[in-house]
């Protein structure tokens, strides 16, 4: 094995388009794919672009040899590389940033970061110098299993020096060298997230493949904020990828100056949106090859991390977009609740709560009751969301029910003592975050929101500003943070800008927003106040924007397309300012399969035959295109610890919106997941498990049927071929939103099959 292997930036990102297998970190012999040569000079090997010359850009050098060797022939080696490959995006464009989670530890221009996730690598983590000897490039010199202090490092300064030595000899060698055989271990892939193929350019979706809904959106000028609003499948994020890059490279070719940012909820869409332009990219923009224009591929977190500088050592981000973090976040809530339910002052100062509060109050502990989740969705949707606290102004307005309009689909507090309680637990559950010196998204938010209404800000405005913002799933942004976008638009007061633009008086904020609020599974998107704006407030200034429908579904066949339209009806009616309206989508796939729904008797039996069943599924089709989804927490809680136990090579756990990069090393594993954390990917075939009536009783009010119809919508739209929709009869059978579909016959029922 060579003892050090070296990319040019190029050549790194390319491959990271690749799916690895462990083999391949044998010997590095190359895919089927055009633009990179492979060489080798005595014991460091070379993987560059053919246009490399000997002054060329950095270099990103890898350490092979001894005990501390960065990749290997394991299972961990590819997600090293995956995280290598983000490092370097993070160097040397401007679109990527290191994420939170991965708890990156600097000293000068050494760091260190987590390896892969806690529950692949435990503490191992990868050490990395991003100016060796002085130079632009990234060597990464080590793999320890936990974290090190870096002046007890050996930092290997003498293979970096060789590698960089023996670089122009390396360039002549690989350009002569022919490859005479491909890479086992890995493959480029054929399909992207979004539906973009590797074969399609930019300018091919535009002429060609769009709609002319969405070919409308790419005409859309810059002078102020347009909605993009579609049903799941309608291509609304390719579109808005397509955008920013069309966008962006006209910008170039006329020398505008600009700066344009593609914004999200999650670093997993991220991800996948850096794969898309990485893609379709024709000038390199993304990778920061423009010369006018720089575009940047964010979370509105780590914008905030950025500016707000956090320090990570002492305080611990809390993700609200996994599981890890939600179950934390249940179980101080419960703990809460049980010391107020032991405190006899507690009992007695809220003894007039509503009925229905003070019954879900001594009733938290059971497992499937209802109360801590719609707790939690109050904080997410109010309290964090809008920073009510107690013993603030905003606090009190907020006990005497004078914040303005409530939408009946909120929890109901039709009480001062009612809204007085939930201030309570909400002071009680923010002290427990401090102690713990945890620090919550929508904290970070709200301080973010603080920030750029201050005076740094002011001055930095004109500099750090975006020209324009593409704001992607906007259903998952707080009102908060939908406040928050207009914010980060450059000051149009700015002259050099203005001329830039070519513009003569200040437009609207130019921000391009896609969503479906029906694939919201909470209620973060909720605007108290105005009944008329629930999305868009007056303090967001995207009111009167202009609304662009996308209505032809690109990503499921008819046959599902039909069974989301039953589905649909089963909504509860919600006054939304327009923005909830009939599904009304027609599908341009091939005609497929009816959706099935199955029942069974016992939940043993549902959990054995449905793994067994996927894991078969997946062998036959191949990684990432069968996918297991529960709609119910505690059970899927439950259930990957049986899959991981029964079938510890089958499956691949996917608990939050972060990047996986097990998807794109998953093999023939088939996905164990819930429908919101793989929102904006599809599988060909889909279970969505436990659809059943005990998790849709009759007394739900609602906000609780609207978040259990749209988990359930959300899960069914993942399907491009092949729903399987399964109920339980041990928990009460299927739910009442299949009651259409079943008499209009979009789904079959389990009888009517001889096979699951």
């Amino acid at each position: 094995m060579p003892e050090a292997v070296v990319f040019d930036v190029p050549a790194l990102l390319k491959l990271s388009f690749c799916e690895i297998e462990e083999q391949w970190f044998c010997d590095f012999t190359l895919p089927p794919v055009d633009g990179i040569m492979r060489g080798e000079i005595g014991a460091t090997l070379y993987l560059l672009r053919e246009a490399s010359v000997s002054d060329g850009g950095p270099l990103v050098v890898i350490n092979l040899s001894s005990d501390e060797a960065v990749l290997r022939t394991d299972s961990l080696s590819k997600y090293i590389f995956e995280r290598i490959g983000t490092i370097a995006r993070s160097i040397y464009t401007t679109n990527v940033t290191i994420p939170l989670n991965w708890h990156v530890h600097r000293e000068g221009s050494l760091a260190s970061v987590y390896a892969a996730s806690k529950s692949i690598g435990g503490g191992v983590r990868i050490n990395f110098d991003a100016h060796p000897a002085g130079t632009e490039d990234l060597f990464v010199f080590s793999r320890t299993e936990e974290s090190v202090d870096f002046d007890l490092l050996r930092r290997y300064d003498d293979l970096y020096l060789k590698a960089r030595a023996n670089y122009s000899e390396a360039i002549a060698k690989t350009r002569t060298k022919n490859r005479e055989k491909f890479g086992t271990g890995i493959t480029l892939r054929e399909k992207i997230a979004g539906g973009c193929t590797t074969g399609t350019s930019l300018s091919d979706w535009y002429k060609v493949k769009f709609t002319d809904e969405q070919r409308r959106l790419i005409d859309m000028p810059h002078n102020g904020p347009v909605r993009v609003r579609g049903a799941a499948g309608t291509g609304k994020t390719l579109a808005l990828v397509v955008k920013f890059l069309h966008d962006g490279c006209r910008f170039e070719k006329e020398q505008k100056s600009a700066r344009f940012c593609f914004l999200t909820h999650s670093s997993g869409t991220v991800s996948s949106v850096t794969t898309l332009c990485s893609i379709l990219d024709p000038l390199g923009l993304t990778l920061g090859y423009g010369k006018s224009v720089q575009l940047q591929i964010r979370t509105l977190y780590d914008l905030a991390f950025e500016y707000l500088r956090f320090d990570t050592d002492q305080l611990k981000p809390l993700s609200l977009d996994g599981r890890e973090g939600r179950i934390l976040q249940t179980e101080l809530v419960h703990g809460i609740l049980s010391a107020m339910w032991s405190n006899k002052l507690a009992v007695a100062r809220y003894s007039d709560v509503s009925p229905h509060i003070s019954d879900g109050w001594a009733r938290h502990s059971e497992r499937d009751n209802r109360f801590v989740p719609a707790v939690l969705n109050e904080f997410a949707s109010v309290l964090d969301a809008d920073g009510v606290w107690a013993n603030t102004e905003k606090g009190e307005k907020y006990a005497r029910g004078t914040l303005g309009y409530r939408p009946v689909y909120l929890m109901d507090l039709p009480t001062e003592v009612d809204r007085r309680f939930i201030l309570e637990i909400h002071r009680l559950y923010r002290k427990e975050l401090s102690d713990m010196k945890a620090l919550s998204v929508d904290q970070m938010v709200a301080d973010f929101n603080s920030f750029l209404n201050g005076n740094t800000w002011d001055r930095l405005n004109s500099s750090k500003g975006f020209d324009a913002v593409f704001v992607d799933e906007l259903h998952l942004f707080s009102a908060i943070e939908r406040e928050i976008l207009h914010k980060l638009i450059r000051s149009w007061g700015d002259e050099s800008i203005s001329v830039s633009r070519g513009e003569e008086k200040p437009p609207r904020p130019p921000i391009f927003m896609a969503y479906d609020v029906k694939q919201a599974p909470r209620d973060s998107f909720v605007q108290l106040g105005d009944k008329d704006a629930a999305l868009f407030s007056p303090s967001s200034q995207l009111q009167q924007s202009d609304l662009i429908k996308l209505s032809k579904v690109f990503r499921y066949t008819p046959q599902i397309a039909d069974f989301l339209y039953d589905l649909d009806a089963a909504f509860p009616a919600i006054n939304m300012a327009g923005e909830w309206e009939e599904l009304a989508a027609e599908s341009q796939v091939q005609v497929g399969e009816k959706p099935t729904l199955s029942l069974f008797k016992t939940q043993a039996a549902l959990v054995r035959d449905i793994l067994k069943a996927a894991a078969d599924d997946a062998k036959r089709r191949g990684g990432r295109k069968v996918a297991v989804l529960c709609v119910n927490e505690s059970l899927y809680d439950q259930y990957v610890k049986i899959a991981m136990g029964r079938y510890p090579n089958n499956f691949i756990e996917i608990g939050s919106r972060d990047a996986s990069p097990d998807l794109r090393h998953s093999g023939k594993k088939a996905v164990l997941s819930m429908p919101e954390f793989v929102a904006g990917l599809q599988f060909e075939v889909v279970y969505l498990i436990h659809v059943d009536s005990q998790d849709f009783p009759m007394e739900m009010n609602p906000g609780e049927k609207r978040r259990a119809i749209s988990t359930v919508y959300l899960g069914a739209s993942r399907a491009e071929l092949i729903l399987k929709l399964v109920a339980c009869e041990e928990r009460g059978g299927p739910a009442q939103y299949l009651d259409m579909a079943l008499q209009r016959q979009s789904i079959v029922s389990r009888e009517a099959l001889d096979v699951l």
